[in-house]
């Protein structure tokens, strides 16, 4: 009986030391390198209003103000940023300035139309 057991024990042993180990993971897909001086890109945002509304709207990172054309009135902005470290700020018909960073859905306080915003990229550590 204990030559069974033994042999049964050296057995799972055995088989537990062959195993294949784990595949790697898969790589992550590593995002552009931050370039403060990105002209000629463009970077979006979603705007939402009540009911579901909602609006995408891109603008080129040209380091100016630009009118945007958003005919409701704006509860939350979401920016996706795409792993370009997309900084927005927009302005409200009231004067409200609210600013998204990247990944971030921001409330703007209170909802308005927004007239204008501009959108420039920020690397770490600036």
């Amino acid at each position: 009986m204990k030559t069974i057991t033994a042999s049964i024990i050296f057995t799972l042993l055995a088989a537990i030391a062959h195993t294949a180990p784990a595949p790697a993971p898969a790589p992550v897909p590593q995002s552009e390198p931050c370039n403060p001086n990105a002209h000629g890109r463009s970077c979006s945002a979603i705007l939402y209003g009540a009911a579901g509304v909602s609006q995408e709207i891109s603008q080129e990172i040209n380091l100016e103000v630009d009118a945007i054309d958003v005919p409701f009135s704006v509860s939350t902005i979401y920016n996706p940023d795409n792993g370009q470290y997309e900084y927005w700020t927009f302005y409200g018909v009231d004067g409200s300035v609210t600013k998204v960073g990247p990944g971030e859905t921001t409330a703007v306080g209170p909802p308005q139309v927004q007239t204008s915003a501009y959108c420039n990229i920020q690397c770490p550590g600036e």
